[in-house]
């Protein structure tokens, strides 16, 4: 919204430099991931610039309105402040007067621009109807505009063109659709809608610009909030693979969200440290690929008290036809320099068939890089991969009396049968005196099936829990969540990181992670439960719980049937010393 008052000028002013950016120079191109370039198409939902009374025509009797305004004798609306302000500079003044005369005595053909339009915070999603692309036809005629409308962020652009022949009449009738759903709306949606919902009457084959050959041969495309060119995924539902949906559209608009709200960049300064960069990750069976990485002393890592990890994984030629069509789990290990002893420090999922980028706290595991010094990193993915590999580690300097200095390995996972308690006995271990706080850290996800109905451990619940010194302490970490058949589809796992409209599977709930999701340590504050100076002991069980039910008898786990990929619990489980 544009207002006159310096102050609120200033407020928006400083706002946008927060949140946005400039609009790109370039280098464009027409690819995925590339810069988009300028375009301007014409869109029949388009207002008329300089149009105060909403007559649709810009003449005199505009001006005399922006006149009176100026000069104090008329208040405008938060709309006709849109309208009036030509220039887009937040003022309503003289020079607004100035451009729409210009515009009056000097006509020029009416679109949509986006440099013009590019204000650093929208995202811009295309709808394209082509007889010659595969489940385009039901896209366009998809019975949930309603709920792609409820489903949209509100700063998402969506641009409506066809590429037959009855290119005009394809986009008055789905404008019809929508202008029939949008008039049910509140006011203020119907007014936002109209702004930002573009009806192209142009085929896009005879676009004048990079978007001609952009959309050949797809239902849809996106700009991103980087200005880049995003590729769309599977619009069917991964529950069945059935039907086309144009509400899936908003997932990917919660998406670009949460990639800016992640990767835009931050305010505070960090030490970077590349652990693998743009390494090409050969296909095969769980390959490794490794890195001697010489850290900072001691006493320089002493000084952090925050570590992040990121990780690209981008497919050849950026194109999720060339990634891998399962989920796989991930892992980053740090060892010794002479490869001894290594840990887990990070664990993610990948998707089906699109590109990860992921943005992910551990602190804890400062530990492990304690006393630096050479120390040899480990990437693999369990199966074919993709391709591109892009580790880096972000250390931050926080105000913070105390640091993850030492860390303990407890327990790693196994197969989940009858012999998977008997397999993780106690662990005693010592603290010392002068420690500040202890945490217990470990990654846990269930993977495979076992012969039980519901491929467990995936798609089951399973309870671990976890006593300290005789029952002093006790917590548990379960997951509930396995099972259900749209957790890892819900808006909120797309807004915490999944990367929405997978070519699989990937809607479904399970033990303790997502497909495309980075698996967040579970961190547990134990300082209260811990002697220091003294022998310290915990224990560790674990039992399916299924079907709602709670543990009980003889500890249920899923049944091995014998070959093939048995239930599993992947763990690795750790306490961390902060002094």
């Amino acid at each position: 919204m544009k207002n006159r008052s310096p102050f609120v000028f200033f407020l928006l002013i400083s706002l946008c430099f927060l949140m946005s950016q400039d609009f790109s120079d370039g280098p464009y191109g027409s690819g995925y991931y590339d810069i988009a370039g300028p375009f301007t198409v014409n869109d029949l939902n388009a207002s008329v610039l300089g149009d105060i009374n909403d007559d649709e025509i810009l003449n005199v009797q505009d001006i005399i309105i922006l006149v009176n305004t100026i000069i104090g004798n008329i208040e405008l609306s938060d709309e006709q402040i849109d309208s009036a302000d030509v220039n887009n500079d937040a003022n309503i003044d003289v020079l607004d007067i100035v451009i729409m005369v210009n515009m009056i005595l000097y006509p020029q053909p009416s679109g949509w621009d986006f440099e013009t339009e590019w204000n650093g915070m929208d995202s811009y999603i295309f709808v394209h109807y082509s007889s010659s692309v595969s489940g385009s036809a039901a896209l366009w005629v998809s019975n949930t505009k309603a709920q792609f409308l409820e489903n949209s962020p509100l700063n998402t652009h969506y641009f409506f063109i066809s590429d037959r022949l009855t290119a005009p009449a394809d986009i008055q009738v789905i404008k019809t659709a929508f202008d029939e759903i949008i008039a049910t709306l509140p006011e203020n949606l119907q007014t936002h809608w109209g702004n930002h919902l573009h009806y192209i009457p142009d085929r896009s084959s005879t676009l004048n610009n990079w978007l001609a050959e952009s959309l050949a041969g797809e239902y849809s495309l996106g700009i991103n909030r980087f200005q880049k060119i995003s590729q769309i995924g599977y619009l069917g539902n991964p529950n069945g693979f059935s039907g086309t949906h144009i509400s899936y559209l908003a997932h990917e608009a919660v998406y670009y969200n949460y990639e800016w709200d992640t990767f835009a960049g931050t305010s505070e300064d960090f030490l970077e440290i590349t652990l693998f960069d743009s390494v090409v990750y050969s296909g095969g069976w769980s390959p490794t690929i490794t890195s001697s990485i010489e850290l900072p002393d001691e006493e320089t890592l002493s000084q952090f008290s925050r570590m992040e990890v990121e990780a690209f994984m981008p497919c050849v030629d950026y194109d999720d036809d060339n990634c891998d069509d399962y989920d796989r789990t991930s892992r980053l290990r740090i060892c010794d320099a002479d490869d001894t002893d290594c840990y887990e420090m990070v664990r993610w999922i990948t998707p089906f068939d699109r590109q990860p980028h992921w943005l992910t706290d551990i602190t804890s595991f400062i530990s492990m890089l304690q006393p630096g010094g050479e120390k040899l990193f480990k990437f693999n993915v369990s199966g074919w991969p993709n391709s591109i590999i892009t580790v880096k580690l972000r250390l931050y300097e926080e105000v913070s009396e105390i640091q993850p200095k030492e860390f303990i390995y407890l327990w790693g996972g196994a197969q989940f049968n009858s012999n998977y308690n008997n397999n993780h006995d106690p662990v005693i271990f010592s603290i010392p005196e002068n420690a500040q706080r202890i945490e217990f850290a470990t990654y846990i996800t269930g993977h495979g099936g076992g012969c039980d109905n519901g491929n467990c451990a995936e798609f089951c619940n399973s309870k671990h829990m976890f006593e300290v010194n005789g029952g002093v302490g006790s917590f548990e970490k379960s997951h509930p969540e396995a099972s259900l058949l749209t957790d890892c589809m819900e808006l909120e796992s797309i807004s915490e990181g999944v990367i929405p409209n997978q070519w699989g599977t990937w809607g479904y709930g399970r033990a303790g992670w997502c497909p495309g999701l980075d698996v967040e340590p579970f961190i547990v504050d134990i300082t209260e439960y811990i002697m220091p100076g003294e022998e310290n002991i915990m224990t560790y069980d674990a039992c399916w719980v299924p079907w709602g039910t709670e543990c009980s008898g003889d500890w249920p786990v899923p049944i091995d049937c014998g070959g093939g990929y048995q239930a599993e619990i992947i763990m690795s489980s750790y306490i961390i010393i902060w002094y």
